[in-house]
């Protein structure tokens, strides 16, 4: 006859190794449904976007599609592919605001960073570009400074930290 201190023992490891299993599987579901969404822009941030004060008309402003960031200043324009939205991990540990991070280029040197709901402030973004880093050349670095140098963002486009809103149907 068992004892039932090795019977409750034995239903203790039973449970918590199936509770184990429960979280695991839905640790995986939500894993997938992220990665499969990760490339992807929410649709409330996809659409154009220009300087707070200026019209909806403006010769500079984002158009932010599902899957592209285009940065616009009249005539010239410059896509970046490769989005990331940022995960919770981005900000610090227990954030439960409401900013967004839209990243580009992720798998290289990310180049813009457009932030939603900016300070808080529903419909209120901020597009920041990357600047050109000092210090001891690396390979990486050395990479980093050329792309970003050739992108000339800053300097082709009067976006960088300005607040930006949302124009409707854009």
């Amino acid at each position: 006859m068992e004892h039932e201190c090795f019977s409750a023992r034995r239903a203790a490891v039973r449970c918590a190794h199936a509770g184990a299993l429960i979280v695991a599987a839905s640790f995986a579901a939500l894993t997938a449904n992220a990665a499969a969404a990760a490339g992807t822009v929410p649709a409330q941030f996809q659409g154009k976007w220009v300087p707070a004060p200026a019209t909806c008309e403006s010769a500079a402003r984002l158009l932010i599609e599902a899957d592209k960031l285009t940065v616009v200043n009249g005539a010239d324009s410059q896509a970046l592919g490769g989005i990331e939205m940022a995960g919770p991990g981005y900000f610090a540990p227990g954030y439960r605001g409401i900013m967004a991070v839209l990243i580009t280029e992720f798998d290289a040197q990310q180049p813009a960073t457009v932030t939603f709901n900016v300070g808080e402030k529903k419909g209120v973004a901020q597009i920041d570009f990357a600047p050109v880093m000092p210090g001891k050349p690396t390979p990486m670095l050395t990479a980093y400074n050329a792309r970003i140098s050739k992108l000339g963002l800053a300097k082709r486009f009067p976006l960088d930290k300005v607040p930006l809103k949302k124009c409707a149907g854009g």
